[in-house]
């Protein structure tokens, strides 16, 4: 598949990240999906049913405002800087993390990801200085 239909199938999987949509979310996937973590604490979720279904349920109780800031692809390959607003449990106000996604695709469907960041329910997890409103990024603002 080209470039740009592989692009379009990370930003159709964020999009439906936002929603938890479990249909819109295999429609990105290759059955046999792998995405790895880069926190101990997350085991690597196999197969497409699995990883939508975990996804519907980070939606369901975060409540995540997901955006792609910025996106770099080459053939089969889709590299994405990501932020991410969420809602702690219990806890009124968002709070953000941010992240890079390395992301595998065949035929169009994703069959790889390999995330990395920090995520801590106790801070934001940020680059420390770095000028996120001013450069645009999305903020814990978001709804």
């Amino acid at each position: 598949m080209s470039t740009e239909a592989n692009l379009q199938t990370v930003r159709n999987y964020f999009a439906a990240c936002n929603t938890g949509d479990l249909d819109a979310l295999k429609s990105t996937l290759d059955a046999d999906v792998a995405h790895y973590f880069l926190p101990e604490i997350n085991k690597p979720v196999r197969g497409s049913e699995q990883l939508a279904r975990y996804w519907r349920a980070f939606h369901i109780v975060y409540k995540p405002v997901w955006r792609i800031d910025h996106a770099l692809a080459n053939g089969d390959e889709v590299v994405v800087e990501w932020s991410c607003a969420y809602l702690p449990k219990g806890k009124p106000d968002r709070m953000m993390f941010r992240g890079i996604d390395w992301n595998l695709l065949k035929a169009a469907r994703i069959v790889e990801i390999r995330a990395y960041y920090q995520h801590e329910e106790s801070r934001d997890c940020e680059l420390t200085g770095f000028p996120y409103k001013q450069r645009g990024y999305l903020s814990k603002d978001a709804q």
